[in-house]
């Protein structure tokens, strides 16, 4: 069910709906920093969204050591902060998961041992069986391991027994490298001391499908991701420049379909500002699309090499940490450091800086001081509305609808009174006082708004329309502005006059 509706006839199901307004206009407050991104890893689940607790599990998921750290995946979070990280593994739907036959003379397989994920990686995985741990003959110590420039995973299972008459597999529920350990049919001999090398693991061939999955089915990449109404940003990594377009495209769509959050894009690297400027316009242009440019060098976490990057991860990563009210291109050095992995520029687009913001595009600059800004919080839809161009008039816009729609669930079909309507109001009101005395507060850091004013409910509540089950509450709410220029308007000279008062 949609926060938002356009017309009272779209409210179809008993609900809670927020209807915009135009001209423009205590709660739980909704979370306004959960990150979703699709993204190419080496490891990790596929067909399924996973919230890494940390950092830690999130490399020991999708990219534990000894395994590349340079996947578009990877480096689309390296350097970058998420308050809390939705991520799906876009997965070809021909890979597959690697094995491991375990062996006796002839070779006679014994014992089969599956990979967790699917991936070409784990090919690389080495088996090695050995000496049982506990000096029994018929049993054996299993050791999965994979080495590389990240490191090395090593995972042991002790004391395996395939002599039992039922087999009793090891528990492999917290391991990074293994699905399952099994016998093979009805073959019960303990497999030879040696080291094995798994087979079939096959990456395939990623298509923009496995990123965007189909609307509504909630199979694949994107798709999967609907049904999650906390989520406020989404992104992929650098899916390849063949797949950007149709890639970008199931981002806005994703975006425009759910209501609730922002979706950010970018084109390909080694675009000019003009090709940049023309690239935005290739896409249906809203205000919850934002595309970002340009293209940044970042050090990758193994080696330091240089690692080009795209940029749309960095515009979900600030926004995701600044309070919804907040612009993205504030200058302030908090963030600057939420931008400090940035070593340069692809392209600087230096004077032409202008004419991407009118066009609708968030661009990264270099300040005087070396470090980097976005130089406007501005989504595509700058040149349809210049009036709805800011970020944070999206963003604190789905901050109180979204609270007051969450919040108020309980009320949905409570007898349509005034002692419950009154109520609600009153909830309402609560939210928006405490948004409005924010901006004295602390505005730079917590949710505001400027002022709101309820208008009288009999102005839209009708007695035919109590009647019928609906409730509006007639509500206009002043978002605050960007400084987007300061100016200092000052007369000097040797005839100027100062007067000291």
């Amino acid at each position: 069910m949609t926060v938002w509706i356009t017309s009272y006839a779209a409210a179809r199901r008993h609900g809670v709906y927020a209807i915009a307004r135009t001209p423009p206009k205590m709660l739980r407050p909704a979370g306004t920093g959960v990150v979703a991104m699709v993204g190419q890893f080496p490891w990790g689940p596929d067909t399924a969204v996973t919230t890494p607790t940390g950092t830690k599990q999130m490399v020991d998921m999708f990219a534990p050591p000894g395994m590349s750290h340079t996947a578009t995946g990877y480096l689309a979070l390296l350097g970058k902060a998420y308050p809390t990280l939705r991520i799906v593994r876009a997965v070809s739907t021909t890979a597959a998961a690697a094995t491991c036959a375990l062996t006796t003379a002839g070779p006679v397989t014994q014992l089969i041992v599956t990979m967790k994920y699917k991936g070409l990686i784990g090919n690389s995985i080495v088996v090695t069986v050995g000496s049982a741990t506990d000096g029994d003959a018929n049993h054996c110590d299993i050791t999965v391991s994979i080495t590389g420039a990240s490191g090395t995973t090593t995972e042991t299972y002790a004391n395996v027994d395939n002599t039992a008459a039922t087999f009793v597999p090891p528990d492999v529920s917290n391991s990074l490298l293994v699905a399952s350990i099994a016998r093979n049919g009805a073959n019960q001999l303990r497999p030879t001391s040696a080291t094995y090398t798994p087979t079939g693991g096959i990456d395939g061939v990623i298509a923009a499908s496995d990123y965007v999955g189909t609307p509504g089915a909630g199979n694949l990449g994107l798709a999967l991701l609907e049904g999650d109404k906390s989520i406020r940003h989404v992104f992929v990594d650098d899916c390849g420049s063949t797949l950007r377009a149709a890639v970008n495209a199931g981002v806005v769509a994703h975006a425009i379909l759910c209501g609730d959050r922002l979706g950010y894009i970018n084109g390909d690297s080694g675009l000019t500002a003009a090709q940049t400027v023309t690239n935005v316009g290739t896409f249906t242009r809203s205000e919850r699309v934002v595309y970002c440019a340009p293209w940044a060098y970042i050090y990758d976490d193994i080696t330091g090499a240089q690692q080009l990057v795209s940029p749309s991860p960095f515009g979900a990563s600030v926004c995701s940490q600044l309070s919804p009210s907040t612009s993205p291109a504030w200058k302030d050095g908090e963030v600057g450091a939420m931008l400090g992995a940035i070593v340069r520029l692809e392209t600087d687009f230096g004077a032409s800086i202008p004419d991407l913001t009118d066009a609708g595009i968030m661009c990264l600059e270099r300040e005087t001081d070396g470090s980097y800004r976005f130089e406007a919080g501005v989504n595509t839809y700058a040149v349809t509305d210049p009036s709805k161009k800011n970020i944070t008039r999206t963003r604190i816009g789905d901050y109180i609808a979204i609270s007051f729609v969450d919040s108020v669930r309980t009320m949905v079909d409570a007898p349509n009174v005034d002692v419950n309507q009154i109520s609600l109001v009153g909830a309402l009101e609560d939210l928006l006082d405490t948004l409005v005395a924010n901006q004295i507060k602390d505005p730079n850091h917590y949710p505001y708004i400027k002022a709101y004013t309820i208008d009288p409910l009999a102005s839209v509540n009708s007695t035919a329309t109590l009647a019928q089950g609906d409730f509006t509450i007639p509500v206009e709410v002043q978002c605050g502005s960007n400084m987007e220029r300061i100016f200092l308007s000052i007369m000097f000279g040797e005839s100027v006059t100062v007067t000291v008062s």
